[in-house]
């Protein structure tokens, strides 16, 4: 069952938590809509402040097609499939046996109260479900639930929650470990190599979507251990162009946001060495 308990902080997760929050905002401001808002709120400072209307609307210009192209589905597409494609699906029986298979959190939401249900199941859901016929078709023992809680949420370590829907998978509680501290990928790849020590454990299937495994794998490489990238959760297919395909779209724009946010997280790791 989902532990209840309330999120009590300590003065080093309330640290840990500050820095969560620096790094949301940061983000935002990076992330497609956040930059058009900012070059939308620069123009008009521009124009109202400055004699020079030419670059205030051309700023504008430039921030509303920025928009439009990250709300475009034709966009979306291409830019979520350019990541999803760098690591193939490949069907449960084709993937080597290994000590561990490893599940980034992201598709069940925690315990969020007595209000609302226990599970939340969200698109990434796939992730638990592939994760359990990896396990039945013998790739693994073992099973390794890494995603702590969300503190803008409030809800308690997703890894329990991850944990309640493989068990209604058919997978035994004995042959799921959890790891609820960590809430980014930078934090589960650190929280599975120590488990993976305690376990002396090498190798490790693993399981997130496939518009997340290149960071994913990026950071899981640093680990010592040897990762076999397990993909799932594709979202595009090929779809023939149609006119309305260039059209700002509020979906659109939300996939493409995601896209753009594992491109930050990735090039920000390269350029720090990590």
């Amino acid at each position: 069952m989902i532990s209840k308990e309330p999120i009590n902080l300590s003065g080093l997760e309330i640290m840990y938590w500050i820095d969560f929050i620096f790094y949301k905002t940061l983000l935002q401001f990076l992330m497609p809509l956040g930059l058009a808002c900012v070059g939308f709120l620069a123009a008009v400072v521009i124009l109202y402040k400055s004699n020079s209307k030419k670059k205030g609307i051309g700023l504008l210009l430039i921030s509303l097609i920025w928009l439009w192209l990250w709300s475009m589905p034709l966009w979306s597409d291409f830019i979520r499939n350019r990541l999803e494609s760098q690591y193939k699906y490949q069907p449960v029986v084709s993937y080597p046996k290994a000590d561990a298979i490893v599940v980034l959190g992201g598709g069940v939401r925690g315990y969020a109260g007595s209000n609302l249900p226990s599970l939340d199941l969200n698109r990434a859901a796939d992730r638990e479900l592939f994760a359990s016929q990896l396990y039945h078709a013998g790739k693994s023992k073992m099973i390794i639930l890494s995603g702590g809680a969300d503190p803008i949420l409030r809800t308690g370590a997703s890894a329990m929650a991850m944990k309640e829907f493989l068990i209604i998978l058919g997978v035994p509680a004995s042959s799921i470990r959890i790891g609820p501290g960590s809430r980014n990928t930078l934090e589960n790849m650190q929280e599975v190599g120590k488990m993976m020590k305690e376990i002396k454990g090498n190798s490790i299937l693993l399981v997130t979507s496939a518009l997340h495994m290149p960071r994913a794998v990026w950071l899981f490489s640093h680990t010592g251990l040897h990762v076999v990238a397990a993909p799932t959760d594709f979202e595009t297919s090929p779809i023939p162009f149609k006119l309305i395909r260039i059209l700002p779209d509020a979906e659109a724009l939300e996939n493409s946001s995601r896209s753009a946010k594992e491109l930050i997280g990735l090039w920000f790791y390269k350029l720090i060495g990590y």
